[in-house]
């Protein structure tokens, strides 16, 4: 009798363990399979991330066609940042590039990201462009969802914000016939934007 169980439950284990060898076997290939794709396809992910000085000297420099090439050989860098943790848009902001700019918004490129830099006070591109008294380009990030009233930390101490209104009144006047800030204001306002004093008091309505 306990031979005949013995036998019974033979034919029906082996059968059961070689069809979980072969599944065994299937996932040890799937495994394998997966692992070489990874390793092939991660260093050309890591590269894509990091676009090199060419870039960044295209972005600050106004050379659309280096940057136009690029994002389309590498549309991940639109997003990408610079060891200071400053984006591309941001570098457009230094002297005003506005064919850049265009080009980077047109492509996806978020007009609020901040400089992820210790001593970047959380700048985003339209305070960079503030700062430079650069009206069109400024415009250009307002009517394509630049915050206006988005803070930042001051140059004067990082313990209080600003916005690119309070820069604007500040900066507006320092030179005789300039009135490159004078139209700023007149633009961020147009906006809807605000001091920090004013959106504290409104705050406490």
């Amino acid at each position: 009798m306990i031979l005949f169980l013995l036998g019974v439950a033979n034919e029906h284990i082996v059968p059961r363990r070689k069809k979980m060898d072969e599944i065994d076997h299937i996932l040890l290939w799937t495994i394998k399979v997966c692992l070489v794709v990874l390793f092939v396809t991660l260093p050309l992910a890591l590269a894509e991330e990091l676009p090199g000085d060419n870039y960044w000297l295209a972005c600050s420099g106004g050379d659309v066609n280096v940057i136009e090439r690029s994002l389309e050989q590498n549309p991940a860098w639109i997003h990408a940042t610079t060891a200071n943790g400053e984006a591309c848009l941001h570098l457009a902001g230094i002297y005003g590039h506005g064919e850049v700019t265009t080009l980077l918004l047109s492509k996806g490129a978020d007009p609020n990201i901040r400089s992820t830099w210790e001593d970047g006070l959380r700048m985003h591109p339209l305070s960079w462009n503030v700062f430079g008294g650069h009206v069109e380009n400024a415009r250009l990030l307002l009517e394509n969802g630049a915050d206006v009233n988005a803070d930042f930390d001051s140059m004067v101490d990082k313990v209080h914000s600003v916005t690119v209104t309070d820069v604007a009144l500040q900066l507006q006047g320092l030179e005789d016939g300039d009135v490159r800030f004078e139209m700023m204001l007149s633009l961020l306002r147009k906006h809807g934007g605000k001091t920090m004093e004013e959106i504290r008091n409104a705050n406490e309505l």
